[in-house]
Order: C-alpha cells, then sequence, then structure tokens
C-alpha cells in the first residue's frame, strides 16, 4: 500500500509541476550586450564655456548631451545657448538639437533654430533682430554664423525672407542672400493732393 500511495503522489506532484510549465509562458530571449559608440550621457544639461582668459563663452541648457567619440562631439538636443561673442553683442539660440565641439568650437544646429539678437550695450534703442530656419552652422571661437537653407528675420514691424544668411556676431553684421519681401501699399484713394 505504502508503494501505491508514493506513486499517486508522484502523479499529483508530477501534474502540479506540469501546470506551473504550462502557466509561466513564452521565454524571454536572452539581452545582447553590444558596445555604443556614446562615451557618455547626461540630461538637464546645464554648461558654461569659457575661454583661454576665463571670460564666459556663452552658457547652454539642454534637455540631454551625448559625447560621440568618434566625431569628439557633444550631441545634444533640447538646447538653449546665451552666447555673447563680444562685449557689445549678446545673443540667445534655441534649436532642436545640436552638435558641437569644445576644441574647435564647431557648432551645427538642426531641427529649426531660432537666433535673437538680445541687444548692443551701445545703442540700446534699435530693435532685437530674430532669425530663424531649419539649420545653422558656424564657430563660437570666430563667431561666425551661416545657414545655406532659407531663414526669416524679423526686427520690429519688419519681416523678410532670405535662400541663406551670414553673419559676424562679434560685430552684429549680417548678410542674406535672396531677399524677398512681401509689400501691402495702403489702399488707393482718388482725391486730390492740393
Amino acid at each position: 500500500m505504502n508503494t501505491r500511495v508514493l506513486i499517486v503522489l508522484a502523479l499529483i506532484i508530477a501534474g502540479i509541476a506540469g501546470w506551473f510549465f504550462q502557466q509561466q509562458g513564452d521565454v524571454t530571449p536572452p539581452v545582447n550586450i553590444e558596445t555604443t559608440d556614446v562615451d557618455y550621457e547626461a540630461t538637464d544639461i546645464k554648461a558654461v564655456q569659457t575661454n583661454e582668459q576665463g571670460e564666459t563663452e556663452y552658457e547652454l541648457t539642454a534637455e540631454s548631451l551625448t559625447h560621440n567619440p568618434e566625431t569628439n562631439q557633444d550631441e545634444m538636443s533640447g538646447i538653449t545657448m546665451n552666447w555673447e561673442p563680444s562685449a557689445e553683442q549678446r545673443y540667445r539660440i534655441q534649436a532642436g538639437s545640436a552638435a558641437i565641439s569644445q576644441q574647435t568650437g564647431e557648432l551645427s544646429l538642426s531641427g529649426g533654430f531660432t537666433l535673437v539678437s538680445e541687444g548692443n550695450k551701445s545703442t540700446p534703442d534699435i530693435e532685437p533682430i530674430k532669425v530663424t530656419g531649419s539649420t545653422l552652422k558656424g564657430n563660437t571661437k570666430s563667431g561666425k554664423v551661416y545657414s545655406d537653407a532659407p531663414v526669416k528675420i524679423e526686427q520690429g514691424m519688419n519681416r523678410f525672407e532670405a535662400s541663406s544668411m551670414t553673419a559676424n556676431l562679434e560685430t552684429g553684421e549680417y548678410e542674406f542672400g535672396q531677399v524677398a519681401v512681401a509689400f501691402s501699399p495702403s489702399k488707393r484713394q482718388d482725391k486730390a493732393l492740393f
């Protein structure tokens, strides 16, 4: 009788083990670990870049930062840069994404950008210039930027579009290619002038 009880118990345990095995579900595939081309990553970035004399070149905030060792560039998303290339000129730049080389100063903005002059300290009565476009490239060390893509420019009530732009942000000089302006004159009135 002991053998029969042990056989019944073994069958019950085997049935329960089979039921648990059925309930387990699919086995997840093994994790595939690969090396990445990223040195480091960070989020909620607040940074200050200085020149050789210890003066602030620009202040930067970004949602995320990734350093790519192959290109030696910091790739960022959601950036805002407060840039003061000279004692008289200040700019605020916002972009969807950016790549900056700290050693060379090469700057590449994409995903849409906005460049706003925050005023000239020597002539505070001049309206700030706002430039918007899709891509902007330049160099933070030389203070020069350019865009080969179309840009929109606003200064006070003045607005126009250009096919390209080159700017020296240290001096505040801009050059625009193929400028297009929409002019809406007031309605004509047939009245004597005198």
